[in-house]
């Protein structure tokens, strides 16, 4: 086995909806991802009409839906979609701001000043651009104006976060409930097994290696964990966890770090796999197929349908039942 840079830190891979619901909607909402196509046209043929304008009134951009996901920083690595929604509706209202807010605005104070409402939106949008101007934009903030809907959505999560986030737990669980509770069904096995061949990776060689090899955004050596941009170094000492997360959804390959109570770090970096797939036609169960057409008659009725195509009528008429057997 090969040496390890760190006995004490050793990056775990978890199974875990926590990212996956939230980068989800935004590549629903943002088109990216060639290998989602198919998943998108089952999505926008099982979602209800109204429920898609509702996501997009809710996030207007896209980005804001990996924002969303930064408030369940102080929960475990392994939360579960039910346990997400409980996080969300108890979770304390400056809390939310707080945590929502710091993804997005840098600087020293601001959101502070933000969440005292000392200094406006559109002053904060305007401070951070000189060095946030790229994400702002992504955003729909920058240039800021009202007649976008971006900064009327951030306007809510300032004011009114307590209404902003029953609206946003109202509409995960509906989301949830109306296609993706199938799709991550779909995707937790193929997760499971796509995250056992990682650990027995990490057990074979050193992070470094594997790190380089995947483009991870930090690499570790004996005595921290580097950010590979910026070079930024965490002693091992301050790092509670790494996180490692199979992901069918992350095309924007974001990753994020959370500084816990006692001021550790926990990095949770979520691997774009775009060998795992959410489509439901893809995953055809052959052991339900044979069982099917074991049965005599859906036998003799899929041979029927392969040659020529056939009403209800036709085939309970050729069969002799009535169309409800």
């Amino acid at each position: 086995m090969a040496k390890r840079e760190s006995a004490d830190l050793v990056p775990e891979v978890v199974v875990t909806p926590r990212f996956e619901v939230f980068y989800a909607l935004q590549a629903l909402e943002s088109g990216a991802g060639a290998h989602l196509q198919q998943w998108r046209r089952d999505m926008e043929r099982r979602l209800p009409a109204r429920l898609r304008t509702s996501l997009a009134g809710v996030a207007p951009s896209p980005l804001i839906w990996p924002l969303l996901a930064d408030a369940l920083r102080d929960e475990p690595a392994t939360i579960g979609f039910a346990e997400i929604v409980q996080a969300l509706r108890t979770m304390d209202d400056r809390a939310f701001q707080r945590s929502v807010l710091a993804g997005v605005f840098k600087s020293p104070g601001s959101v502070d000043g933000l969440m005292s409402d000392r200094v406006s939106l559109a002053r904060t949008v305007e401070n951070e651009a000189q060095t946030q101007e790229r994400l702002l934009s992504l955003l729909g903030l920058h240039p800021f104006t009202r007649r976008n809907p971006s900064p009327a959505a951030f306007e809510r999560l300032v004011s009114q976060p307590a209404a902003y986030r029953d609206e946003i737990v109202t509409l995960l669980e509906a989301f949830w409930k109306a296609a993706f509770a199938d799709s991550w069904s779909i995707l937790e096995p193929q997760m499971r097994k796509s995250s056992r061949s990682m650990r027995h990776q990490l057990a074979r060689e050193e992070f470094t290696n594997f790190a380089g090899a995947r483009n991870l955004p930090v690499t570790m050596d004996s005595e921290a964990v580097i950010t590979v941009r910026g070079g930024d170094r965490v002693p091992l000492k301050s790092v509670a966890a790494i996180y490692l997360i199979p992901s069918a959804f992350n095309t924007s390959r974001l990753w994020a770090s959370y500084s816990d109570s006692h001021k550790r770090k926990r990095f949770f970096i979520p691997l774009l796999d775009r060998d795992l797939s959410a489509d439901t036609t893809a995953h055809v169960d052959p052991a339900a197929v044979f069982k099917a057409l074991g049965d005599t008659t859906r036998y003799a009725i899929a041979s029927m349908l392969a040659r020529n195509s056939m009403t209800s009528v036709e085939l309970a008429r050729a069969f002799s039942v009535s169309i409800s057997s």
